[in-house]
């Protein structure tokens, strides 16, 4: 029982919150360029681990949050949204160009994906312990 993939694993998840954490941080800073941790399968096909921490460009992050830096001005400006208001996704143009719906997102998957690797390290763990027993 090797819990090495799920230990590399946790440590490629807190890379992503942090990346997803510091965008949200700096989501109204002037001039930020947001990031995000791109991970890829570890050794052998097992685990994963952090391939790059990318710096993208207010045109790249658009395209990964699925949003345009036009369709969010006109939604706040008020052409073609409903009184000026502002509509979920449309924070990706406001102040630095980091999504804080993307990165609200990503860090609930992280969790969820935090959580799983560590269920399955307690599982192992316990295994371990009932054959210990066993043998004992």
């Amino acid at each position: 029982m090797d819990i090495s993939p799920n230990v590399q694993a946790l440590s490629a998840l807190d890379v992503s919150a942090l990346a997803a954490a510091d965008n949200i941080a700096n989501s109204s800073t002037e001039n930020y360029r947001p990031v995000r941790a791109d991970l890829e399968d570890g050794a052998g096909g097992r685990g994963v681990r952090v391939a790059d921490v990318v710096e993208l460009s207010s045109n790249a992050y658009d395209a990964y949050s699925g949003s345009s830096r036009a369709s969010a001005n006109r939604a706040t400006d008020g052409e073609g949204g409903e009184g000026g208001a502002i509509h979920p996704g449309a924070s990706a143009a406001l102040g630095s160009g980091a999504d804080i719906t993307r990165d609200m997102v990503d860090l609930i998957q992280v969790d969820r994906a935090y959580s799983a690797n560590l269920a399955a390290i307690g599982a192992q763990d316990g295994m371990t312990g009932r054959i210990l027993d066993i043998m004992a």
